[in-house]
């Protein structure tokens, strides 16, 4: 894949992102690879020299490894950053966790810099099931671990939101406990990874709504003449429904938002060539902000 540096970023930031020292290691695929989707891991491989990508858009990536980074050097009493292996079916994984301590019943966590958003339904199914697959890793190399985390920290955190309401996160860092999957499920898991990244090879699939990030279409009571929506609603009768009960009913109007696919349009590199978002990418994106 080639970088770009489109907006002329400094010299320094360009260097930096280039020289992400990520790697799988000697590995088939990697914990991260594995849950991503098979249809955008496939075409990253058979568009590689097509694709490109802005240094602009690594920025949060590059941002997480400064973050990474720093952690990892004050920390001194987990095992930090380290890569294991496991092999399934003929596939040699990969796994590298953030911090493990070992004392006690062992706790395994790991790091996310991420938005506010992205934790308002819990932890992100992803997230569990890669911490889940640290934990096989570690068991599988003789190491007990009966805890798991996600510690995010939230690049848009705003202390007056927090202030203000006692939902949104009340500190820019967040600790969240993860579900411990039996042994069972997590080996059900990988196959079922496994296979769909195996058929992929052969015949490509579609990414499914919950691969796509697809935020599901919404019903809108806008006031007439103003382009933010006073209200958002799962169907068009709840949104008549509330037209009908505002103080001016006359001056309200209901309208269909449609639903957005938001990895495939800001955060897939595979976009550019996939048929699957040409196809999606024909309705009009909307702001779905209430």
């Amino acid at each position: 894949m080639r970088l770009t540096n489109r907006l002329n970023l400094p010299k320094s930031i360009e260097a930096a992102v280039r020289k992400d020292p990520y790697t799988r290691g000697d590995a088939n695929l990697s914990v991260t690879s594995m849950i991503a989707p098979a249809r955008k891991r496939i075409l990253e491989i058979r568009h590689g020299d097509e694709l490109t990508e802005d240094v602009a858009d690594r920025i949060w990536s590059l941002m997480g490894q400064i973050a990474h980074g720093i952690l990892e050097r004050a920390d001194d009493e987990a095992w930090c950053e380290e890569r294991l292996y496991i092999t399934r079916h003929g596939w040699r994984i990969s796994g590298q966790f953030d911090r493990v301590l070992l004392e006690g019943d062992g706790l395994c966590q790991d790091y996310k810099l991420s938005s506010t958003y992205s934790i308002k339904d819990g932890v992100k199914s992803e997230w569990e099931a890669q911490a889940n697959l640290y934990r096989l890793m570690l068991v599988e190399h003789g190491y007990r671990v009966e805890r798991l985390q996600i510690v995010v920290v939230l690049r848009d955190w705003q202390k007056s939101k927090a202030k203000h309401d006692a939902n949104y996160p009340q500190a820019p860092v967040v600790v969240m406990d993860v579900a411990l999957w039996p042994a069972e499920k997590t080996e059900a898991y990988i196959v079922e990874r496994l296979t769909a990244h195996g058929k992929a090879q052969h015949v490509l699939p579609e990414c499914t709504p919950e691969e796509r990030w697809e935020r599901p279409a919404k019903w809108a009571l806008r006031k007439d003449g103003n382009k933010r929506a006073t209200s958002l609603h799962d169907t068009e009768a709840e949104a008549v429904a509330a037209q009908a009960a505002a103080k001016k009913p006359s001056e309200m109007l209901v309208e269909h938002r449609p639903g957005e696919s938001i990895r495939c349009a800001d955060y897939c590199s595979a976009a550019p060539c996939c048929s699957q978002w040409a196809e999606l990418s024909r309705v009009t994106r909307v702001d779905f902000s209430a």
